[in-house]
């Protein structure tokens, strides 16, 4: 309508003037006006008593006024030397509302619409604030949203604009699909990607909704799989997201081009400069020729080569790989080229977008700090390190020239995300029977990084209340520091004729050793009770009814070259742990646990042969003997084919498991598919365990005049059997089948054993 008033206009003017006649202004008569002056209105067109004015300039003068975005309708006419100004002004908005928004807040909403109150009403701000607000449903995964900005007229010429919002399902992704795939699977890649597919128990995640920048970050993350295993053709040919006809989810696609595996050729560093010694640097090469190319290798390579030469005074060296590639024989040469990078320095770090998370918790993932020198590498490492923290929906990191040309100014732009969770948890097992979890917890508790939960879980035999706080950089430093306070109440009634109650408080410090290799410090101090011990209990667990203090220190440390800490595929994971209880309390004990565990893949990743060897000892320093409580059980999970406490240390005359002091265990497993369709979700495996527990402090006892002894000899027991996985609509299913082959006397068998759960 608007258009189309100042397009006859126009051409009223321009039958009204020939090009050539031009007219002097001598006054203005201006009308339809109620808030704005008429000198203000003369002021926006531009044009002055005593001008001459020709069919151009009174043009100009139309769209200077529409420009001012003050008018809905203008209009320009000459009688003699007047010019007639008739306007119609655009509404001013009194309020602006949000209906219908459940899910995003007002103050939200507000931040992304240009319109304000007490300013010209427009339509097309209107339309562009409300697609806005499109936008940023779409970026919280709802694609369904729709808005429609109402208006609501009032007196004054005022109208309250009313952005009517239909927020829509949450938009996820119904499937993700592979194509040109024939070395791994779809199960395999979908473990790759950060993308999950949609299902009501991980909605709670934020990957199963359909996010553009995370299907970027998912295209390189399966770049860097299939590098890392020496498939160094490979492509992401495309990536295609198609939204379904309904609107409620995503078909994921990816298209990719595997190629040939490649190894490593001939390995040779070359420096660019004569300060800098190539030699110093041939340690850090662990690649072999003839070995699987794989470029975290080449990666970590280059890091190890960068921090070398920070360390020896050369800050500015850049390592950079150069490959040639023997598509023939499907060989990669690698070459280190040592440059002496230009000397430019991080002036300045600037935080953009972190509403709620404060800058240092942003600014402690850099590696740099402003005046040291600049290094790519670790800027890139910064970025993956603060998108890690899962605090934020997209993290970008740019750089541009500081005051001077050897001055850089790197800057952090941030969306945050919701980091906070309810989760309600069921579970089934054949032990256990029900099982159910609350908690609550916050990932990013006050923009401080920090970590809490609080959390309650009960089952038929057990209740568990939990509170955990943990600070990632106490002091500012790479040292994560928290506790824990939590009691438990176990019931052992059927194994061992006892129930069991701890209420414990549980400082802890943790912090690298290394890139792969972490060590824990803690202290612990319980109150550990044994309590309603029936009148037929074993002699040695009526010894032990009573409350103890345990007050003790110990320490874990850890090094884990696994791929993945869910399903690892290859690399291993070495584990000591030591606790010294005695520091005061009613328990003196030294406890030694160490373990280790590697993976393997037997064909193709699909599947994976892993082997687990693990031993403890307790011994106890002072008067009293080893608590049943702290003694180990096996059985169930622990050893497959056994009932829980099914092997070990038994009281003969009452049957009561009674736990040992040393245990050594073997687990050996392989992974596989079935061959049945990826969508129903069911693999298979094979298992073998073997091991032992034994030995008690004291396993002799009186017993109506007559001496008891209890069997703690070591004694080997061996299980086989098989295992099924399904990830079911309701969470991860695990089904063991266990057959013991070797066992003593007394052991209780347990030939099936099933687990079910999930948080939602």
């Amino acid at each position: 309508m608007k258009m189309r008033l100042f397009l006859c206009t126009i051409a009223t003017l321009v039958f009204s003037f020939s090009p050539s006649q031009a007219a002097i202004v001598g006054d203005f008569d201006i009308s339809g006006n109620q808030r704005i002056e008429d000198a203000t209105i003369v002021s926006y067109m531009e044009i002055s008593k005593g001008d001459d004015v020709t069919p151009e300039t009174i043009n100009a003068a139309l769209g200077k006024l529409f420009e001012t975005g003050l008018f809905e309708d203008v209009s320009i006419q000459q009688s003699g030397n007047r010019l007639i100004v008739e306007v119609v002004e655009n509404p001013i908005i009194n309020q602006i509302a949000f209906e219908g928004n459940e899910r995003v807040e007002d103050t939200e909403l507000t931040s992304q619409v240009r319109m304000r109150e007490r300013t010209p009403f427009t339509r097309a701000r209107a339309e562009a604030d409300a697609q806005s607000i499109v936008e940023l449903y779409r970026r919280t995964g709802r694609y369904a949203a729709e808005v429609e900005p109402k208006i609501i007229k009032l007196s004054d010429n005022r109208v309250n604009v009313v952005f009517e919002i239909s927020e829509g399902a949450s938009t996820g992704v119904k499937s993700i699909s592979f194509v040109g795939n024939t070395i791994y699977s779809d199960n395999r890649l979908q473990r790759v990607v950060e993308t999950d597919e949609s299902t009501w128990w991980n909605f709670l995640s934020g990957t199963d909704t359909y996010d553009p920048d995370r299907l970027e970050y998912d295209r390189e993350l399966l770049r860097q799989f299939y590098l890392a295993r020496g498939y160094a053709d490979f492509e992401v040919v495309s990536a295609v997201a198609e939204l379904s006809p309904d609107r409620d989810g995503f078909f994921i696609t990816f298209t990719v081009s595997e190629g040939e595996k490649y190894t490593f050729g001939d390995i040779s560093i070359k420096s660019e400069s004569n300060v800098i010694p190539a030699e110093a640097f041939e340690k850090f090469i662990t690649s072999e020729t003839g070995t699987t190319y794989n470029a975290d290798e080449v990666q970590k390579t280059i890091e190890d080569m960068t921090f070398q030469a920070g360390q020896e005074g050369f800050p500015f060296v850049r390592i950079r790989p150069s490959a040639e590639k023997d598509t023939e024989n499907r060989i990669i040469d690698i070459t280190y080229n040592l440059e002496e990078g230009p000397r430019v320095y991080v002036e300045k770090i600037n935080i953009e977008g972190n509403v709620r998370t404060l800058d240092k918790v942003i600014r402690r993932e850099f590696d740099i700090a402003e005046g040291d020198a600049y290094d790519a590498l670790e800027v890139q490492k910064a970025r993956s390190r603060i998108r890690a923290l899962g605090f934020f929906q997209t993290v970008d990191i740019t750089t541009v020239e500081g005051s001077s040309e050897d001055q850089a100014v790197i800057t952090v732009k941030v969306e945050e995300r919701s980091t906070g969770d309810l989760s309600f948890g069921v579970g089934f097992s054949s032990s256990e029977s029900i099982a159910g979890e609350v908690s609550i917890t916050e990932r990013n508790f006050l923009g401080r990084g920090q970590y809490v939960r609080v959390g309650f879980s009960a089952s038929t035999r057990r209740q568990y209340y939990d509170f955990r706080f943990t600070e990632p950089y106490f002091l500012d430093r790479d040292l994560s520091a928290g506790f824990d306070l939590y009691r438990r109440e176990i019931d052992n009634q059927d194994e061992s004729s006892f129930d069991e109650r701890n209420t414990g408080f549980r400082p802890r410090l943790n912090f690298p050793l290394g890139q792969d290799s972490r060590l824990g410090l803690f202290y612990q101090i319980s109150k550990d009770e044994i309590r309603d011990v029936p009148e037929d209990a074993s002699v040695l667990i009526k010894n032990d009814e009573e409350s103890r203090v345990t007050s003790a220190v110990g320490y874990s440390l850890s090094y884990d070259k696994r791929d993945d800490i869910v399903l690892p595929t290859t690399g291993y994971k070495l584990s000591l742990d030591q606790t010294v209880a005695g520091l005061g309390g009613d328990t003196q004990y030294v406890q030694s646990e160490v373990s280790a565990i590697g993976y393997i893949p037997v064909y193709n990743e699909d599947v994976v042969f892993s082997m687990e060897l693990s031993a403890g000892n307790i011994t106890s320093w002072g008067d009293r003997d080893v608590r049943i409580t702290d003694r180990y059980f096996l059985g169930g999970d622990t050893f497959r084919g056994f009932k829980n406490s099914g092997l070990g240390p038994r009281d003969p005359i009452t049957r009561d498991a009674l736990g040992g002091e040393t245990y050594a265990i073997a687990r050996s497993e392989v992974r596989f598919p079935l061959g049945l369709p990826e969508e129903y979700g069911v693999t298979g495996g094979l298992f073998a365990d073997a091991g032992t527990v034994f030995s008690l402090g004291d396993n002799t006892y009186t017993l109506n005049g007559d001496t008891i002894t209890v069997d703690d000899e070591a004694a080997l027991r061996v299980t086989v059997g098989a295992i099924v996985y399904w990830n079911s609509p309701f969470g991860p299913v695990k089904f063991n089948f266990g057959q013991p082959i070797i066992k003593e006397d007394g052991d209780q068998k347990e030939f099936f054993r099933f687990s079910a759960g999930t948080a939602f």
